[in-house]
């Protein structure tokens, strides 16, 4: 059979691809150590500006810029010593519909839900004696839930600054570290894996009701199985996250 005319794309290695030619290119290290190995990197670099950022707030105030820059610098450069790029780890453009239509589906679906939830957490994390509010969220007082629209320049920047946190954070755990821990598991390990150190590195701001970013992990995750992109999945995050902003503004 004649070779079809024009250059052609490689396949992406992962789960449903080939992953012989990522293994062997790999060196010493497989997918999945190469993956550990970035986020601790990462996590620890991260860590040590929060560190510093204890004596000198200057370094504190670049922390949140330094992670979306890490987040997509680091993962770009290990893909290019594969011979792959970021259209590999699911950023592409090119099934925007169908991730418009899982992700604003998925969150007209949980987002309601998530609100009625959080409405009720906030009546009874009021009648908490307060060491004990200390350990499950950040919250000052309930006052009431009325919900809060009004637009206004911190409110914008804010969001702004969540599109930003949720595309960087999606190219790197549901992108590039999913991409290589396919290479050797299935799905649901990999979602479950990369949603446990999504969680664990939120604890660089360190209190335990952080880890609870765990369970929407998993839904970005299968937004990402649905569609092959992490585009569905970052709109998600990007919604979940101002859905978050708008009702703890609404209510304390």
């Amino acid at each position: 059979m004649a070779a079809p005319d024009g250059p052609q794309r490689r396949q992406p290695a992962g789960w449903n691809g080939s992953v012989e030619g990522a293994r062997a290119a790999g060196g010493a290290l497989n997918g999945v150590r190469e993956a550990l190995a970035v986020w601790a990197a990462i996590i620890v670099a991260l860590a040590a500006l929060e560190l510093i950022g204890q004596f000198l707030p200057f370094v504190h105030g670049l922390v949140g810029a330094a992670a979306v820059a890490a987040f997509l610098y680091v993962p770009l450069r290990m893909l290019e010593r594969r011979g792959q790029d970021a259209h590999d780890a699911g950023w592409r453009f090119d099934r925007l519909p169908r991730d418009l239509a899982w992700s604003l589906g998925a969150c007209a679906v949980v987002l309601p839900l998530f609100g009625a939830g959080f409405v009720l957490f906030a009546r009874w994390f009021a009648h908490l004696p307060p060491q004990m509010q200390h350990w499950i969220a950040p919250y000052a007082r309930f006052r009431g839930f009325h919900l809060d629209l009004a637009m206004s320049w911190e409110l914008a920047g804010q969001v702004a600054g969540n599109a930003a946190v949720a595309f960087s954070e999606e190219f790197f755990y549901r992108g590039y570290m999913t991409l290589r821990f396919e290479e050797r598991w299935g799905p649901v390990r990999t979602a479950v894996t990369a949603a446990a150190l999504f969680a664990v590195g939120h604890l660089l701001t360190p209190a335990p009701w952080r880890l609870a970013v765990f369970f929407p992990a998993l839904l970005f995750a299968w937004l990402r199985n649905r569609t092959g992109t992490i585009v569905g999945a970052s709109i998600a995050h990007f919604l979940c996250n101002v859905w978050l902003l708008l009702l703890e503004r609404s209510a304390f």
